[in-house]
């Protein structure tokens, strides 16, 4: 019920600010989403699997005065999330103070995004409750800091303040070793490589072939990654991950079909339109409207690697924000159709979004968590469980024993 009074309070919003305009009362429902989001995250009482590791290394956590260099040596975690967890066990061991300082930092971070790029927020919001909420908020400590820093980041690199923007991605790198990406990011806007980063007929072309090179990528990149691990912890992950099944294909036609017209063609019809018919608040014919596409292009290339290989899907979280900013610049706008503008109402264009959101649910609710399918992936987020009654269901209790194996 949690869950759904959130879905059911964000397409009322959409319809009364993002559809029909109003101004009143814009920015108090907006935080007010905002809280709400917040409190979802920092109450909740042992959901997600990757939270259940961080709850346990939380409690041998040494306070801030207590670290010492083996707390840096003798684990896989970045210094920084080492430091700002070391800072919260200072505070209290409870761990749910953790939960509340994440929750916080992602929330204000992607609603402080959302709010500058796009005119449709509550709509960006309800794309982000589905696709990103819950692994930043619930899952991927590390790595939701990591990208809440490129988030802060994005100006220097919208402005090629270099200088800037390598000092953040430094940082985001000390949250999490994944975003050694945002070091390669700049080349993409160099010209010539900035082509290939553009929406247009060469799309069409290396679509495809990322596509497939995906599945040979599948078989190197592990021995590849560890050949050039820049530190220890790189190459320990890269071997860990080769023996897990993120290491591996984990699709079917139906599951790689699923991944492409969530990750790739809704985001590319979006970009498709926006740039055709000028929806956007910002000119694609700018700066600033092109690194927002060569963003939104690395997003849809990763997810065309992802399908191959599974670990490639970590980088929706860095990057797929910048989807749901374009998604949402196209959703309530007129669209020209041999010649003619064409106007839809409220309800055609939830029934165009609604693939993409009920495709997102199915993969949620009937993903397999075992090999048998016992254990589905919703279950451990579903029911909700709060820190106040601390029940835990039934088939969550099976999911976490489940997770501890690996």
């Amino acid at each position: 019920m949690i869950y759904l009074l959130i879905i059911i309070i964000l397409l009322f919003l959409c319809y009364l600010y993002d559809y029909r305009g109003n101004e009143k009362g814009r920015l108090l429902s907006y935080i007010l989403v905002m809280i709400y989001l917040i409190c979802i995250a920092g109450f909740r009482y042992r959901m997600g699997t990757d939270a259940l590791k961080y709850e346990y290394h939380y409690s041998q956590e040494h306070t801030i005065t207590e670290l010492t260099m083996g707390d840096f040596r003798n684990t896989r975690f970045a210094p920084l999330y080492i430091i700002l967890s070391s800072i919260c066990r200072t505070v209290t061991p409870e761990f749910m103070f953790v939960q509340f300082v994440i929750a916080i930092i992602v929330n204000m971070t992607v609603f402080k995004f959302v709010w500058d790029h796009t005119r449709h927020i509550f709509f960006a919001i309800l794309l982000y409750l589905f696709f990103l909420y819950i692994m930043l908020n619930m899952e991927v400590y590390r790595e939701a800091m990591a990208a809440c820093v490129f988030l802060w980041s994005w100006q220097y690199f919208r402005d090629g303040k270099w200088v800037k923007y390598y000092i953040l991605a430094t940082v985001a790198f000390f949250f999490h070793v994944s975003a050694i990406v945002l070091f390669i990011l700049p080349i993409c806007c160099c010209p010539g490589i900035k082509s290939l980063f553009t929406l247009g007929k060469q799309t069409y072309i290396i679509a495809p072939l990322l596509l497939v090179a995906s599945f040979g990528i599948n078989y190197v990149l592990f021995d590849f990654i560890q050949m050039i691990a820049l530190t220890d912890t790189m190459a320990e992950r890269a071997e860990t991950y080769s023996k897990h099944t993120l290491g591996g294909n984990l699709l079917n036609m139906a599951g790689a079909l699923t991944q492409i017209i969530k990750y790739v063609a809704y985001p590319m019809v979006a970009l498709y339109f926006v740039k055709k018919d000028g929806h956007s608040s910002r000119s694609f014919q700018n700066r600033e409207g092109q690194r927002m596409e060569i963003v939104c292009m690395m997003a849809i290339y990763s997810a065309l690697l992802s399908v191959g290989i599974a670990i490639f899907h970590r980088y929706h979280h860095y990057f797929y924000i910048f989807p749901i900013v374009i998604m949402s610049e196209w959703v309530f706008s007129w669209m020209k159709v041999r010649g003619k503008k064409i106007s839809l109402n409220f309800i055609y264009w939830i029934f165009i979004f609604m693939p993409l959101i009920g495709l997102q649910l199915y993969s949620v609710f009937f993903t397999h968590y075992n090999k048998s399918g016992t254990i589905k992936v919703y279950m451990m987020y579903y029911p909700y469980s709060n820190q106040f009654d601390k029940e835990i269901d039934p088939d969550r209790a099976k999911a976490i024993r489940y997770s501890r194996r690996y």
